[in-house]
């Protein structure tokens, strides 16, 4: 379990180094979604970042220097 402090310090670098990125489904599709994810030991959060990783690696990045 987390002291106060610690959870204070998580807190105030999430606030300085994250963002939380959302989209909209239907409820049926997100806990369909959510169960898959359990069952293959995995999180939507994981999967959410796996994709948006290979997408970037696909497709580059805003202001991206080319690789040489």
């Amino acid at each position: 379990m987390l002291t106060e402090s610690q959870k204070k310090s998580r807190n105030k670098w999430d606030a300085a180094n994250m963002t939380v990125l959302g989209c909209k489904v239907r409820r049926d599709k997100a806990e369909q979604f959510k169960v898959a994810c359990k069952k293959n030991g995995t999180s939507p959060n994981a999967i959410f970042i796996a994709a948006m990783e290979k997408f970037m690696e696909e497709h580059g990045e805003v202001g991206e220097n080319p690789k040489p």
